[in-house]
């Protein structure tokens, strides 16, 4: 499964890209239709902290970086990331992302649409396997 993915370059740029977390058979729980994603669940014992946020349409978040592999999903609303080249994502319900601008200018993220944006941040210092 693709996802997008922020990076920052040797000069403290952050890129916009895509990486793929590689989905396994779940085994016996869910049946051969199930699966989960590998790298996810290798890392979770370096699971730093996790919340769940809540922001209004219009709220802004200046480019700054993540400090440690952040892991994003939405549940409800819009978010709007963009990197330091311009390039940018839109991320609504049911999206997810990982950001690993660690260092350098980092990104921006504006709340975007008619309703309030619900997502979790998962925060991996040891980054995602």
């Amino acid at each position: 499964m693709l996802l997008p993915h922020i990076t920052t370059d040797e000069h403290g740029h952050s890129l916009l890209g895509e990486v793929d977390l590689n989905m396994e058979p779940l085994g016996g729980f869910g049946g051969r239709d199930a699966t989960y994603f590998r790298r996810i669940q290798a890392a979770t014992q370096d699971v730093e902290y996790w919340r769940i946020g809540h922001a209004l349409p219009g709220h802004f978040v200046d480019f700054a970086p993540t400090g440690a592999s952040t892991f994003f999903a939405v549940f409800s609303g819009q978010m709007h990331m963009t990197v330091s080249n311009g390039e940018s994502v839109q991320l609504a319900r049911g999206d997810m992302m990982l950001a690993q601008d660690i260092a350098g200018q980092g990104h921006m993220t504006r709340f975007i649409g008619q309703e309030p944006c619900t997502y979790l941040m998962i925060t991996m210092p040891g980054g995602f396997k």
